[in-house]
């Protein structure tokens, strides 16, 4: 997308017709891709294509757009430039956690964007060159974003990389609530960390795809209750992911009433918990 805005746009005014159609021009990817390897990718624009595209091209296209991507270097040029008045999806890719940690506290238009417009939410943290997962950092973004984003319905929030170090969220800690998010995906490092999440504080949540990095026994210590009028957030259809077998073999008593209810299912192709555990349920 941004190569043919800056390739064909002031070419003559027949591509300029082409190129920037209201039909062609909904979502708006700001990102360039440099692939030197699988895990070694750059997604900055060059400054001068970004400068052009944000002074000459964004202010006659800015009223059609729906959906924006951007990553961390071009955030602040691409959403400082023009308001944005039909944008509802904004898709924040490869971004270091502290940095948008501080755009998330800091950034007027951001914030206001997020509080005022944006129903979808995709989040992708740069986890490539952070030593370990911050709990702190990331359960602070995940309570800032679910305290501003008044209209949010759909959130994903889930590293860059995919790296083996899953997130490490402090979700007991966590004292927020959505009366508007319905679908949601995280990585966490345990099972027992999503189950924060199953409570009245989001509770019109209807799709929540887990990505679980182990589960094993632990005490019950997370008061849920489950109740049959459905009232209750479902978790998950299709979509739990995890890396490892439900171990030891008590621990899933805890899961069985989910599963024989309707909570959890088998049926989707991201629903992975092991054969041995399969075969229990």
């Amino acid at each position: 997308m941004v190569n043919v805005l800056y390739s064909l746009v002031d070419v003559n005014q027949r591509f300029d017709q082409l190129v920037l159609d209201p039909l062609y021009i909904r979502n708006l990817d700001m990102t360039s891709m440099t692939m030197k390897s699988y895990h070694d990718r750059i997604y900055s624009i060059d400054n001068q294509v970004l400068s052009r595209i944000c002074k000459n091209i964004l202010p006659r296209i800015h009223h059609q757009i729906n959906e924006l991507i951007v990553e961390q270097h071009s955030m602040e040029l691409v959403l400082h430039t023009i308001h944005y008045p039909h944008l509802y999806s904004l898709s924040l890719i490869d971004f270091q956690e502290e940095v948008l940690l501080k755009y998330l506290r800091g950034d007027t238009i951001l914030r206001k964007l997020l509080i005022e417009q944006i129903t979808c939410l995709h989040i992708e943290i740069n986890d490539k060159t952070t030593p370990s997962p911050l709990p702190e950092i990331r359960s602070s973004m995940f309570i800032l974003i679910l305290s501003l984003c008044k209209r949010l319905i759909k959130l994903n929030f889930t590293p860059f990389y995919h790296r083996s170090t899953f997130y490490a969220l402090d979700l007991s800690s966590i004292d927020c609530m959505s009366s508007t998010l319905t679908e949601l995906e995280i990585y966490v490092k345990t099972f027992d960390d999503c189950l924060y999440l199953l409570d009245e504080r989001l509770n019109c949540l209807s799709t929540l795809k887990i990505h679980v990095k182990e589960i094993v026994y632990t005490p019950e210590t997370i008061d849920n209750t489950f109740t049959d009028d459905g009232s209750m957030a479902l978790c998950l259809a299709n979509s739990l992911v995890a890396r490892h077998s439900f171990e030891p073999y008590d621990q899933l008593v805890r899961y069985k009433w989910w599963f024989r209810h309707g909570y959890m299912s088998s049926t989707g192709n991201c629903f992975d918990i092991g054969d041995a555990t399969r075969k229990a349920l």
